[in-house]
């Protein structure tokens, strides 16, 4: 049994989007602002704790139609028949979560609550879980009730409440008014919207599914009371959490059993002990105390000290936690000394290790509050939110591959022997993550994208798409295999960043970000990409590109070849071609030079399948009122920089330039033939390292390609 999909909608950004869960280890990523940390409070919220939604995470689009709907009701208060529908309308404003469950024939005494009919033989099932107003009457009336006082004031003072959504916001008027419901769906995928929902116990999904989350806002170093509730503050120590383990799992006092009665036995021994010596200390207190008078006549009772002494309270200060470095010494660290990364480690640990013996009724925990004879839940979902914080990339990479085995450690969840799990319970860990370090680790099939997209005439706000990475790295084509063994090779930002920079080489890669950094200021304030790929692969990132929809440029060079195809000078009007695949497969699908040069400026940018895309290549540079067409980045930022002193004083350069047997383009070319590039470039880094007054020009396509990046990632105001 396991959850194959989670269908969010009109929550924050993720107006409707759909989640589909991996048998395993599920990773979120995206760029910031997308909605992966949404997407974690959203299961949070509608698994566990539905008392967490608050009116400010219904989707934005709807705020306004919840107004509309206040707006109504103050003019004239809906009849029964009018409340029906205004109710069904309020209801599909309000998120709502529904979640398929794909389980075998044999498993059907497990989901007997959930089935839709009898003749289920094995397969999906579907919740629905909802948010609806408990009593529409109630809410419609005491809102138009509160608006009348204050609407006589409304040109004198702002009044609360404004309308129907600043009523819900104040106090728990939202909690009040508005609770969670779960319907079981029809098995038919296609029925309609207003099918007649069967209503279903919330009791029914906790027996089926545990949920357990740990929250990126973990707040190590701080004091135990600084500790809140819920999601996101789950400030604590080591300590604490070594004391709530023992305290759920181990502690002896707790139904105790066989083994945990010579504990006992010696825990009494000290008890006793310790009380004796305190009585002894405090006799002279008490002595005194009896002179003002105290225990006095009457049967007024003694007073006397009995120790309790337990585990808890061993591990009750901050110093019970201390670090040994060598076994064979009395050396100690205490717990705050340890470096946040392997704090941040143990700790993530230790709540996996909580997680599973809880879920498992390991020790104490099976004879503890809620667990006392319930049966354990077929599925356990652990959500886990940027596990990267304070763990430098080593240890990001080692945690992300030993989590999900962490979780399944335990004889009834994997056999020791050939370590296969077991199918009776199934484990689903579901991470979010900006670490490029951790997605370097997992197989990208494993990924959800969050793509962040524009309002449109679906959705009136920006919004959130998911799109399911194992639809495109499942395929096994040449350029998928390209893309997952170099985006490993390289870097897997590209899944966080708000725009990417494919360059053709070493030089590119090192100069682009100094273009950058000196004349597009604005773009060293985004997220981007650089990645080094030659023209000749560039385009296999194409499929990628368009399922990401994340904005690109590609610097690219027109590499001209002659028409046997051997590398040339390029020259116009002589028939030469490209070589370049990205220039001819594509975009602009052009292969003669004369083409590719002669495109106008509009025309590099385009769509490619909703994906913002410029292509940028080498066009013609006037030189002493001759035009000029270079071949590659190399001879482009030489003819862009031809008076820069680094170049002129470069004696095979200047003679290039000052040769009356061959034509610029051809000198030019052959001297960028005979060019180590790597050792280029890395001579035009020290040369701007050398003094910082020390630049280049960026050549003009360069420059065309970066204004339009930076144009569109500029924010729209």
């Amino acid at each position: 049994m396991k959850i194959t999909s989670f269908i969010l909608k009109n929550y924050r950004r993720l107006s409707d989007v759909t989640l589909m869960l991996d048998d395993k280890t599920t990773v979120i990523v995206g760029a910031n602002n997308s909605g992966k940390t949404s997407c974690i409070g959203a299961l949070h919220t509608f698994l566990k704790s539905p008392d967490n939604l608050r009116i400010r995470d219904i989707s934005k689009v709807n705020w306004k139609k919840i107004q509309k709907i206040g707006e109504q009701i103050e003019k004239t208060f809906p009849t029964d028949e009018a409340i029906t529908e205004l109710s069904n309308v309020f209801v599909s404003l309000l998120p709502r979560l529904e979640l398929t469950i794909t389980a075998n024939a044999s498993e059907a005494y497990k989901v007997r609550d959930i089935l839709p009919d009898l003749e289920w033989r094995g397969g999906a099932l579907s919740v629905r879980i909802n948010y609806e107003a408990s009593d529409i009457v109630n809410l419609l009336r005491e809102f138009s009730d509160t608006r009348k006082v204050v609407s006589g004031h409304k040109d004198k003072v702002s009044l609360w409440p404004k309308d129907l959504c600043d009523f819900l916001e104040k106090g728990r008027n939202f909690n009040k008014f508005i609770k969670q419901k779960h319907y079981i769906l029809s098995k038919d995928p296609e029925a309609a919207e207003t099918e007649i929902l069967q209503p279903l116990k919330s009791e029914a999904l906790k027996k089926l599914i545990r949920v357990d989350v740990i929250s990126e806002q973990r707040g190590l170093g701080t004091e135990d009371n600084a500790d809140q509730k819920g999601p996101y503050s789950e400030k604590q120590r080591l300590n604490k959490l070594l004391r709530e383990y023992y305290d759920r799992i181990l502690n002896p006092e707790d139904f105790p059993e066989v083994q945990d009665l010579e504990v006992l036995g010696q825990q009494q021994v000290l008890e006793k002990g310790f009380s004796d010596r305190l009585n002894k200390q405090f006799q002279a207190p008490f002595n005194e105390l009896k002179g003002m008078g105290y225990p006095g006549i009457g049967g007024n009772p003694s007073v006397e000290i009995v120790a309790k002494i337990s585990g808890t309270d061993a591990l009750q200060k901050a110093s019970s936690i201390q670090y040994r470095f060598d076994k064979d010494e009395d050396e100690f660290l205490p717990e705050s000394y340890l470096g946040l990364g392997y704090q941040n480690l143990i700790y993530l640990t230790f709540r996996l290790l909580e997680f599973r013996d809880k879920w498992m009724r390991v020790g104490k925990s099976a004879s503890a509050g809620d667990n006392v004879g319930e049966q354990i839940e077929p599925i356990h979902l652990v959500l886990l939110e940027e596990p990267e914080v304070n763990l430098h990339a080593q240890v990001q990479r080692v945690f992300v591959s030993k989590a999900y085995d962490t979780l399944r450690n335990h004889p009834d969840l994997r056999d020791n022997d050939t370590k296969k799990d077991k199918i009776e319970y199934q484990t689903q860990l579901v991470i979010s993550t900006h670490s490029s370090h951790i997605i370097n680790d997992i197989d990208f099939k494993d990924l959800r994208y969050f793509r962040r997209n524009k309002a449109n005439k679906a959705i009136a706000m920006d919004h959130t798409s998911i799109a399911n990475m194992s639809d495109l790295f499942s395929k096994v084509k040449d350029e998928i295999l390209f893309v997952k063994k170099h985006l490993k090779l390289s870097h897997c930002d590209i899944f966080f960043a708000d725009g990417v920079i494919f360059v053709e080489g070493q030089a590119e890669r090192l100069l682009v970000p100094e273009f950058i950094s000196r004349s597009f200021p604005k773009l060293s304030n985004r997220y981007i990409s650089l990645l080094e790929v030659s023209g000749a692969h560039t385009h296999m990132y194409r499929e990628l590109i368009e399922k990401l929809g994340v904005t690109t440029l590609v610097l690219t060079d027109i590499d001209s070849v002659g028409l046997t195809g051997e590398s040339c000078a390029p020259q116009k009007g002589l028939g030469l071609k490209t070589n370049n695949d990205t220039l001819r497969l594509w975009h602009p699908k052009k292969e003669l030079l004369d083409d590719l040069v002669s495109l106008p400026k509009h025309q590099h940018a385009i769509e490619s399948n909703g994906t913002p895309l410029y292509v940028a290549y080498q066009k013609s540079t006037l030189i002493s009122e001759k035009e000029i067409l270079s071949r590659t980045f190399e001879d482009a930022l030489i003819l862009a920089n031809f008076e820069n002193d680094f170049f002129q004083g470069k004696s095979k350069i200047k003679a290039a330039f000052e040769s009356s047997t061959k034509s610029l383009s051809d000198s030019l070319y052959d001297y960028v033939q005979g060019l180590k590039k790597g050792d280029f470039a890395f001579s035009c880094i020290f040369h701007l390292a050398d003094n910082e007054a020390n630049s280049f020009n960026a050549p003009g396509y360069i420059c065309d390609g970066l204004s339009w990046l930076e144009s569109q990632l500029s924010p729209k105001v």
